[in-house]
């Protein structure tokens, strides 16, 4: 796995410095791994103070409560157009196809800086000014772990709300481990993540 490399994750971290206003989300009807990803990459930037909200499309189904116990993710309704016309950086988690977002896409693509963290391909004509794919990760939340080791967080054990999206994503794209995409560093990773208090069967 070739992976990303170190001066990419140092744009995508310019980039966040650069902005105070940020918007999170992936596409309609999520799975576990683009949930996952939007709500660790959450509790990341409260700790560097950046005003920011999760707004899917989709509503959040009752199995991935388990991993928003704060009930930070929120579905999209009109209430919402005046805060998205202030954001200037939005990221989105394992959409694949930049039209996937739906009505959050319409809204924030022309009028804020738009970055991608996906190990899906993108599809011609995406809006992303940093476009940051992985096609051999086993999932997009297997990005935001490395892009947190990048950070040099990964020394110690992740803040266990941050843990356990991350777990609930790799689960999910592995197929609890099972899919070939599945790698040693996969299970370095599980095993870290446990480490920082993670119950596996709570989330499985």
């Amino acid at each position: 796995m070739n992976g990303i490399k170190s001066y990419i994750w140092d744009q995508l971290s310019i980039i966040i410095d650069e902005s105070k206003i940020i918007l999170l989300s992936t596409h309609i009807n999520p799975d576990g791994d683009g949930l996952g990803s939007e709500v660790a990459f959450y509790y990341y930037l409260m700790e560097l103070m950046k005003e920011c909200r999760i707004i899917n499309a989709s509503p959040l189904t009752y199995n991935y409560e388990v991993i928003d116990p704060d009930k930070i993710v929120e579905t999209y309704d009109t209430t919402m157009d005046s805060w998205l016309k202030s954001v200037d950086l939005t990221i989105v988690f394992d959409i694949g196809d930049h039209r996937r977002t739906g009505p959050i896409g319409k809204k924030v693509y022309s009028s804020s800086k738009v970055v991608s963290i996906d190990h899906h391909p993108p599809k011609d004509g995406h809006p992303f000014a940093l476009n940051i794919v992985d096609k051999n990760s086993p999932a997009t939340g297997y990005m935001i772990w490395k892009y947190f080791q990048n950070l040099g967080k990964t020394k110690e054990k992740l803040p266990l709300i941050i843990a356990n999206g991350l777990y609930a994503s790799l689960v999910t794209d592995t197929g609890s481990f099972k899919y070939q995409s599945t790698t040693a560093d996969t299970h370095y990773m599980a095993a870290h993540l446990l480490e920082s208090g993670v119950e596996g069967y709570e989330i499985q």
